[in-house]
């Protein structure tokens, strides 16, 4: 029995959460229609203002509330119940790290002028040892996540904060920017959710639709492969129309 005041290193499969997954394949979904409106704008094939236009920033704050959310919430449910789970976690982070380097990369020979420094996948990287302190302390992570969305909203907390220090060596404008404040604080309020999971379970139990769950336990694939795919297949589309 491990004390959850005090976690050590438990590496046993944890139980999955079908309602959390199928809200992170709800995320996805969202996400993969919004880079899907990108992609049509970036071709030229439609005029939408993807994504500084009215109602798309509102759009992609959904999406980053759902996703940091959920991850948070997985963060809880993963490491609460029987404490540090340091081979998941060390695996994810390097899964993710890599994961996160690649966009990088990918993005300075996609846009070399507002390449990717920190994005996504990214901010998950560095939340997940954010997180750390916080595993078996859901009061703590309430109290924190809900500081940083109030402290973000009264201006006390600059979006660009570190990056400010090194803004000569980054890009005027990047194509993903997902920054500390205030998603840290949504990342928070997951973490708490998640360690008050099981409870969450007990009273309404887990619904979730097969699909949905299927995506958000994938939600990492799908997330780098949709974009390649995506601009294939609007290319192809397009070579098409010329042929004919």
């Amino acid at each position: 029995m491990t004390d959850k005041n005090n976690p050590t290193r438990q590496d046993s499969t944890q139980p999955r959460y079908q309602l959390w997954d199928s809200t992170r394949g709800v995320a996805i979904l969202l996400m993969v229609v919004f880079h899907f409106c990108y992609d049509l704008r970036y071709f030229g094939l439609v005029d939408w203002n993807v994504p500084n236009g009215p109602g798309w920033w509102q759009f992609r704050y959904v999406i980053l509330t759902l996703f940091i959310g959920t991850a948070g919430v997985s963060f809880g449910l993963a490491h609460s119940v029987q404490g540090y789970r340091w081979k998941s976690f060390l695996r994810r982070q390097l899964l993710l790290g890599t994961s996160a380097l690649a966009i990088t990369l990918g993005s300075l020979f996609m846009f070399p002028l507002a390449w990717i420094y920190f994005g996504i996948l990214h901010f998950l990287f560095l939340a997940g040892f954010l997180c750390l302190p916080l595993v078996g302390r859901p009061n703590t992570s309430l109290v924190l996540g809900l500081a940083i969305l109030v402290l973000y909203a009264q201006g006390l907390l600059s979006p660009v904060w570190p990056f400010a220090y090194i803004e000569g060596y980054l890009p005027r404008y990047t194509e993903d920017f997902v920054p500390l404040a205030p998603w840290l604080g949504v990342c928070y309020l997951g973490l708490a959710a998640g360690h008050y999971g099981q409870f969450i379970r007990s009273k309404f139990g887990d619904p979730g639709l097969p699909l949905l769950t299927l995506a958000g336990r994938h939600s990492l694939a799908i997330y780098l492969l949709h974009q390649p795919l995506l601009f294939a297949l609007i290319w192809a589309f397009l070579q098409l129309g010329d042929a004919s």
